[in-house]
C-alpha cells in the first residue's frame, strides 16, 4: 500500500455559520496527504482498517474569498437546484444517491435511494441554503453518499454509470460537517475505470484478492466536527484500502465514475456537504 505523509491542515473558528479550512495539499518535500480507510466500504470485501494521519493545524480564513476569476465548468454541484441531479457542466449529467449493504438487519439511512438537497438550518452557510444529508446507522459492511459523474448508454447499449475524463484537473474542494450524534469517522473515495465493475477490468465477485473491485482511493476527512469546514484535496493525495486490485501509478482520473463519501461500518452516520467543485 502507499505511504503518504502527514496531512496539511488549516483551521480557524469564525461565526454565521462558517468554519474552518482543511488543505490536503501535498508538502513542500512531495508528501502527499494521508490514505485512511474502512474496511468493506462501496459494495467491496473487507480490507484495511481504520487509518490516517493528521499535522498541528494553522490559521486561515472562513468563508472563501468571492474574487478572482470563476470556471463555471468546475462546479460538481452546489446544491442549490434541490434535486438529486447535478448540473449540466463540463459534460457531466450525474446525479446523487445515498444508500448502504443489504445484509445488515435493522440498518436504517435517509434518503435511500435518490439523495435531493435538505435546507440548511440555522438560515443556511456562507451564502449557501441548500445541501446535501445523510443519516444511517447500524451497516455493517458499508454505506454511502455519491455522486455520479455521467449516466447513459453507449451503442445503444443499456444505460448505466459512464466514465468521465478529469485529467485536466487537481483535487476536489468541498463544505462538509456532522451532526450532534455522529460518529467523526467519514472517507472520501473517488472511482475510477480500474475499481469500478462498469470499467470492464476488476472482478465484481472477488470479495478481496489482486483482481477484486471497489479498492477506490480515498482518505479520510480529518478532521470533520459539527462546524462547517471547507476541505481541499488533492486526486495526489488519495491513496487504495490495499484489498483488491492496485493501480500502482495513482487514481487514473481521465476515468472516474463516481465520487464517494463512504460511512463506517456499525457507526451512526450523520453528514452534511455542499458547494462541491473540481479544482
Amino acid at each position: 500500500m502507499k505511504t503518504f505523509g502527514a496531512l496539511v491542515l488549516s483551521l480557524a473558528l469564525a461565526g454565521f455559520g462558517c468554519s474552518s479550512t482543511a488543505d490536503y495539499s501535498p508538502s513542500a518535500n512531495g508528501d502527499a496527504g494521508g490514505a485512511g480507510g474502512a474496511a468493506g466500504l462501496s459494495g467491496g470485501g473487507g480490507g484495511g482498517g481504520l487509518a490516517g494521519a493528521s499535522a498541528p493545524a494553522t490559521v486561515a480564513s472562513s468563508c472563501p474569498d468571492s474574487g478572482g476569476p470563476v470556471d463555471p465548468t468546475a462546479l460538481i454541484d452546489d446544491m442549490e437546484a434541490t434535486g438529486p441531479t447535478i448540473p449540466m457542466e463540463g459534460g457531466r449529467n450525474g446525479s446523487w444517491w445515498a444508500g448502504g449493504d443489504m445484509l445488515s438487519p435493522g440498518a436504517t439511512i435517509d434518503p435511500n435511494g435518490d439523495a435531493p438537497s435538505e435546507v440548511i438550518p440555522g438560515g443556511g452557510r456562507c451564502g449557501s441554503l441548500h445541501a446535501k444529508h445523510v443519516t444511517g446507522q447500524g451497516f455493517t459492511s458499508w454505506a454511502e453518499l455519491s455522486v455520479s459523474m455521467r449516466y447513459g448508454a453507449v451503442d445503444g447499449g443499456t444505460s448505466g454509470l459512464l466514465p468521465y475524463d478529469a485529467h485536466f484537473r487537481t483535487g476536489l474542494t468541498f463544505w462538509a460537517r456532522i451532526g450532534d450524534t455522529s460518529a467523526a469517522q467519514v472517507r472520501l473515495a473517488v472511482t475510477d475505470k480500474y475499481t469500478r465493475p462498469e470499467g470492464g477490468i476488476c472482478d465484481v465477485n472477488a470479495a478481496t484478492g489482486p483482481t477484486a473491485c471497489y479498492d477506490n482511493f480515498g482518505v479520510d476527512l480529518k478532521p470533520i466536527s459539527k462546524a462547517w469546514t471547507q476541505y481541499r484535496i488533492p486526486f495526489a493525495g488519495l491513496g487504495q484500502r490495499n484489498f483488491g486490485l492496485q493501480e500502482p501509478t495513482g487514481l487514473d482520473t481521465s476515468a472516474i465514475y463516481t465520487i464517494e463519501f463512504d460511512f463506517y461500518p456499525n457507526e451512526v452516520f450523520d453528514f452534511w456537504i455542499d458547494d462541491i467543485s473540481f479544482y
